[in-house]
């Protein structure tokens, strides 16, 4: 999920420093880097949120006018298959643990964004003026 804000003046590298916190207190590894728009921040292998996949969070733009990505990569979709079929085939397990990815990542995701409106409140203006 992709979100864009105007006008909050926030101080990008430490909204980037905020978000690898949450996931770190998630228990999440994280690889945080700067790109040429922004930073990316990739994290995965949490033993509290169990995903199939690793997050990806981009932001980018500038501290007035910026986009903050929220996504799920690197997921496994063997399971596009009838629950039906995959149970008779052996493949239930691998099912029900693409239905616990998905409700551990709805679950992060609703934390996420909740967090995230706190933290930008706390950042607006903390931007430094560009001269």
């Amino acid at each position: 999920m992709q979100k864009t804000w105007k006008g909050k003046n926030i101080d990008l590298a430490s909204l980037a420093t905020h978000i690898c916190n949450f996931l770190k207190e998630r228990d999440f590894e994280i690889v945080k880097g700067e790109t040429p728009k922004g930073y990316e921040i990739l994290a995965g292998d949490s033993p509290d949120f169990r995903l199939r996949g690793y997050v990806d969070v981009t932001i980018e733009g500038k501290p007035n006018d910026f986009n903050l990505e929220f996504s799920l990569c690197g997921r496994n979709n063997e399971s596009r298959v009838s629950p039906f079929l995959l149970g008779m085939f052996g493949g239930g397990y691998s099912y029900l643990q693409e239905l616990k990815s998905n409700e551990a990542w709805m679950k992060l995701k609703k934390e996420f964004w909740k967090y995230l409106d706190d933290v930008l409140l706390y950042l607006e203006n903390s931007a430094e003026p560009s001269h």
